[in-house]
């Protein structure tokens, strides 16, 4: 990803980067429902309010990031599309 976009070193934060502009584009109701909270190591997201509807919004997220790693062409082609709209840490 860093040869794409110089800045794109992925640590927590910059997944958090990252995964904020895919689903605005992807997924923007989890955005509205999720918060993140980032760390060097790790990238986490969270919902105060536990519902049925949030539930399968988390695995929505769950799998959307599953499919994007086990997909890395996806990523690539998202960073050269978008990747000037990632706030990178």
């Amino acid at each position: 990803m860093q040869e794409l976009v110089e800045d794109a070193y992925m640590n927590g934060y910059n997944w958090d980067a990252f995964l904020n502009v895919y689903l605005k584009y992807n997924a923007p109701e989890i955005l509205d429902v999720f918060e993140s909270d980032p760390e060097a190591g790790m990238y986490s997201s969270y919902t105060e309010e536990v519902t049925e509807d949030n539930k399968a919004l988390a695995q929505k997220l769950a799998d959307i990031i599953e499919h994007l790693i086990e997909n890395e062409q996806e990523i690539y082609d998202f960073l050269e599309q978008y990747g000037e709209e990632i706030e990178w840490d």
